[in-house]
């Protein structure tokens, strides 16, 4: 049998997606190791995350995911139970459930998780088909394996952080877009569900080495092609696709708000030239390198000229690919966005539903936030144990009562 069949979801839960079924422990930790499991959550997974006692510590006082509340994005959609790791019974604990699922995601540095005696060799014996997901900035192995480092520490070696510079400078700072997110949780994901397929084919479980490093290296690819070719040889901010050409960059407009010019295509070009009253500038039409100074000064003032919506308005509809710049704020009130339910409101907090959409089996936020960042032992009932089984976990100490 190649594939395990489709289970039905439990009567019990409100989980729904393509991942019905799918069962999966993670280990709490910090940035990409949450969002990996929420999206997984999202899509139907029935995952259940391990706290330690009195939640994960936080790395700055500002940034304290455990005291978030409604407000912890990344812990929808799955429950999570706080255990007493330090105990032989709460290591017994989470193998029991590790032998019940398909997967297992933690995101601590190497060798964290063999000290907690829950490394691979006992996860893979209590379950031999188990997908083992390991998450870490620099991987499992090499001279930096064990030094600490976040987002952009990772972005900087691979080489990612230094294509987004401008001016000669690299950024000053970025949000954890496109190291924590992109190369690290996305990758995990689509490392989990490789090898949970595989486990399924072949009943063989094994690790996945999910490092922000190679993966925000892999987003990169298209560029490596490009620069091999001699297309992306200028300093960042001087090439084809990093600003470097009038008509793929951003534009300040008379509000200080801004847009986008993406018309790479002569086609599309073509549309923004006329819509612009441009059509007939012989710059614009030469494709010389020399021209382009003259072209992005043109554009420059003719966008500073009037305020962003006004440009919005003017392109809206076309192929000229003028679009507006919005920010976390207005982005949820576009018309796109409100006629795809892009974003969805749980207890006041705007967040973004679930992705990617899928016809048949449409995914959804089983459990918001709030409800998913007070412990729920009795989330353990899904996993075999029995109301009398976790009562003891509790009443022992290895296990948090539900606050």
């Amino acid at each position: 049998m190649p594939y395990r069949p489709c289970p039905e979801p439990a009567a019990t839960t409100e989980r729904a997606g393509p991942l019905t079924g799918l069962r999966v422990v993670e280990m709490t930790g910090l940035g990409p190791a949450p969002y990996a499991a929420m999206i997984l959550a999202d899509l139907g997974a029935q995952v259940i995350r391990i706290d330690r006692p009195g939640g994960y510590p936080a790395p700055d006082p500002a940034l304290d995911p455990a005291a978030a509340g409604r407000a912890a994005v990344t812990y929808r959609s799955r429950p999570h139970v706080r255990v007493d790791l330090k105990a032989e019974a709460g290591r017994a604990l989470v193998l029991r459930l590790i032998a019940e699922a398909d997967a297992l995601i933690e995101g601590f540095r190497p060798g964290a998780m063999e000290r907690l005696g829950l490394g691979p060799e006992p996860c893979l014996a209590a379950n031999p088909a188990l997908a083992y997901v390991r998450m870490t900035g620099w991987g499992q192995d090499g001279p930096m394996a064990g030094m600490a480092g976040h987002d952009m520490n990772f972005t900087g070696l691979s080489g990612a952080l230094s294509l987004f510079g401008q001016d000669g400078r690299v950024p000053k700072g970025m949000p954890p877009l496109m190291g924590d997110m992109g190369g690290g949780a996305l990758f995990a994901v689509v490392g989990c569900l490789a090898a949970v397929m595989n486990g399924w084919r072949c009943g063989e479980g094994q690790v996945v080495d999910a490092s922000i490093l190679d993966g925000s290296a892999s987003l990169y690819a298209m560029v490596s092609g490009m620069a091999a070719l001699g297309l992306h040889e200028a300093p960042p901010g001087g090439n084809m696709l990093d600003g470097g050409r009038h008509c793929y960059r951003t534009y300040i407009c008379a509000d200080g708000k801004a847009v986008v010019v993406a018309a790479i295509e002569p086609a599309f070009r073509k549309v923004l030239l006329d819509r612009l009253g441009l059509t007939e500038e012989p710059r614009f039409l030469s494709g010389r390198a020399e021209d382009e100074a003259y072209c992005t000064g043109k554009l420059e003032a003719i966008f500073a000229s009037q305020p962003r919506d006004h440009w919005a308005a003017l392109f809206d509809g076309s192929d000229g690919c003028v679009t507006p710049v919005l920010d976390l704020a207005e982005a949820p009130g576009s018309a796109q966005a409100r006629a795809r339910g892009l974003f969805e409101t749980i207890d006041a907090v705007v967040q973004p539903a679930p992705a990617p959409r899928f016809g048949r089996t449409p995914g959804r936020i089983a459990l918001g936030p709030a409800d998913a960042s007070r412990p729920s032992p009795d989330a353990l009932c899904d996993w075999g144990l029995s109301e009398a089984e976790i009562d003891g976990l509790i009443d022992s100490g290895i296990l948090a009562d539900a606050d």
